[in-house]
């Protein structure tokens, strides 16, 4: 009785006996859009979105670079307040950046299934698949 209860003790302790509870993160890690279902990105994108440390957003569409807090929580996105790099955009893509506003002010729902992001709106669905980070 004392060996299996060591034995249970050793296993639980190894993590063997218990599930994640944790869900995917997505923190430290960047995407770049392979699909976008609904409104297509202005110019064509991609969709580039990296989450450079816990609770940091960064993301561009092919003009100008929005960066700010983001709240993973609960599988939402919810940004606060993004700040721009103030390029002035080609007029092919200078609907990109009110794209991407548009797609982060409708919170969207996010799934990661190894390599790949899915952000899902209303009026929306981007698959984004995992790029190591280039700066």
């Amino acid at each position: 009785m004392i060996a299996l209860l060591a034995l249970s003790s050793l296993l639980f302790s190894c993590g063997l006996g218990e599930s994640d509870p944790s869900p995917a993160d997505p923190t430290g890690r960047r995407y770049v859009s392979t699909e976008v279902g609904g409104r297509p990105i202005p110019g064509g994108g991609p969709l580039v979105l990296s989450f450079p440390a816990r609770e940091r957003l960064a993301a561009t569409a092919g003009c100008n670079r929005l960066t700010g807090t983001v709240d993973l929580s609960g599988g939402t996105i919810r940004a606060g307040a993004l700040a721009s790099t103030p390029m002035s955009c080609p007029p092919r893509l200078d609907g990109a950046d009110d794209w991407m506003r548009t797609l982060f002010d409708g919170r969207p729902r996010w799934t990661l299934d190894g390599d790949v992001l899915t952000l899902t709106t209303g009026a929306a669905t981007v698959t984004l698949t995992e790029r190591a980070d280039r700066r």
